[in-house]
């Protein structure tokens, strides 16, 4: 749970996801409540939330869902999220891409027939998204999505980092390498100071 001591606001989300901590990061500078929870908890939690999933944030004691909306609230706290209409267009439609390119990467029961999906995907949509991201950010200057560090940077920054680490089966931890502007974002949100003070 996300609680901010002021306005009574209260997230939850697993103890083992790092999803939460991407939209946490993007208030941090805001005293908040942070309550994970573990998957053995879930059958009794799960009949208390919105939609019965998570996360979910607690304002005033009214709950609400949707993990981007709950991105750009924070955002909005923390100083992560550009008041300019138009820097805030980039920055909605790099974290909606990011989320969707990982809900469209391939599932397979069979590890050999998942690796070769994986292959595939990597080759083909993966690199179509990664390009994009690519270009936004070079319009940008080569640096973020936005002018100032953004909910944008942080998940791309989330994805990047867990697929470095191995966390997307079959996908080249090295990626992303390549890309310029997408390794000058990473690199640039992993030392911003609110970010290194957070985690």
């Amino acid at each position: 749970y996300l609680e901010n001591i002021e306005t009574c606001q209260h997230t939850s989300y697993f103890t083992l996801t790092a999803l939460a901590g991407l939209r946490q990061s993007a208030s941090v500078g805001v005293d908040f409540k942070d309550t994970r929870f573990k998957w053995a908890d879930w059958s009794a939690i799960n009949p208390q939330l919105l939609l019965a999933a998570v996360p979910v944030l607690k304002v005033d004691g009214v709950m609400h869902c949707q993990s981007v909306s709950l991105a750009r609230y924070a955002g909005k706290l923390g100083g992560f999220y550009p008041t300019d209409p138009v820097q805030a267009l980039f920055v909605d439609e790099a974290i909606e891409s990011l989320n969707e390119l990982m809900a469209v990467a391939p599932k397979h029961s069979d590890p050999e027939e998942l690796l070769k999906l994986r292959k595939e995907f990597q080759a083909g949509v993966m690199t179509k998204y990664a390009d994009f991201f690519e270009g936004l950010i070079q319009k940008n200057g080569g640096v973020g999505f936005a002018a100032t560090p953004s909910i944008a940077d942080l998940t791309l920054w989330g994805t990047v980092k867990s697929i470095r680490t191995g966390d997307w089966t079959g996908i080249d931890a090295a990626f992303f390498d390549s890309y310029k502007g997408i390794t000058a974002t990473v690199d640039s949100i992993a030392k911003n100071e609110k970010v290194v003070a957070y985690y």
